[in-house]
């Protein structure tokens, strides 16, 4: 019964802080000053601060420091540590069952905010992590939170090449270039076959491809055409996220890969996420 209350408590007092954050009588640096001050009385490293000339918010826990520009988003993700945040989403995709070295490269198709690599600085050098993003705000968030030494393209994925409309959605995260039921902004991308970019960076072989576009992933990997070939992992985002219908391209994704010479690794159940590795023939 006490476990269910605080669990009951804990969940009504951040519906409360978030409608806080979402309400005309919070600022940016109202809301800053509130969560540092619950992380003080937790006993929680992390601490929030707003740099007012450049619009960024920027999150620490002493060691590790990463930029965001979405109160809302930003906070709910990083509130309970940035560590914490880089072992879910390396755990969500189940990159745990890939031994990486330091020479592996990593090609990551919709970084956001690059929150990927910050596990996987642990395993691969910077150089040899390629982080594609196609929205303009989160791709000058990117560049500010990985290493200069890294590759990061800011264009769509798909398979064509063209330029296309790119719906905007700010607070989900679920921008993409399959019209959704509600978006903020409506711009115009690059878009390129990744296949093409490949061949463009002279890659040879790629370790883990991470795919994650709003429901626009059936596209990414046919435009990923033979260089498919190359690739020893393929980790996806299969969720309930494409078009006005919110529609599962889970089951598309897989079908393609499992005829294409992959195998299901393992499968994150509650964001239909998954993990593929190419198949040895004796």
């Amino acid at each position: 019964m006490i476990y269910y209350f605080k669990k009951f408590t804990k969940k009504f007092l951040e519906i409360l802080i978030r409608n806080f954050h979402k309400s005309n009588f919070s600022s940016n640096s109202s809301s800053v000053k509130l969560e540092n001050f619950i992380a003080f009385l937790c006993k929680n490293k992390i601490r929030f601060d707003y740099d007012n000339k450049e619009k960024i918010f920027t999150v620490s826990d002493g060691e590790n420091k990463l930029n965001f520009f979405n109160k809302i988003r930003g906070i709910y993700l990083y509130r309970d540590g940035i560590v914490n945040r880089a072992n879910f989403i390396y755990s969500s995709y189940c990159l745990d069952h890939i031994t990486f070295s330091q020479d592996d490269l990593v090609v990551d198709c919709g970084a956001n905010f690059g929150d990927l690599m910050l596990k996987l600085s642990n395993y691969i050098k910077p150089s040899n992590y390629i982080a594609i993003e196609p929205d303009p705000s989160c791709f000058n968030i990117l560049k500010r939170n990985v290493s200069n030494q890294s590759i990061l393209i800011n264009k769509a994925l798909g398979n064509t090449n063209s330029i296309l409309p790119f719906y905007v959605s700010i607070e989900e995260a679920d921008s993409s270039l399959v019209k959704p039921a509600y978006f903020t902004e409506e711009i115009k991308v690059p878009v390129i076959r990744l296949e093409q970019l490949i061949e463009k960076l002279d890659i040879k072989k790629i370790k883990l491809l991470k795919v994650e576009a709003e429901g626009y992933e059936p596209e990414i990997l046919e435009g990923l055409g033979n260089a498919i070939k190359i690739c020893e992992y393929i980790a996806i985002d299969g969720g309930y996220e494409r078009g006005v219908s919110s529609e599962q391209t889970f089951t598309t994704v897989s079908n393609y890969l499992l005829n294409n010479g992959f195998e299901m690794k393992d499968i994150y159940f509650p964001w239909y996420r998954a993990l593929f590795v190419k198949k040895i023939y004796d």
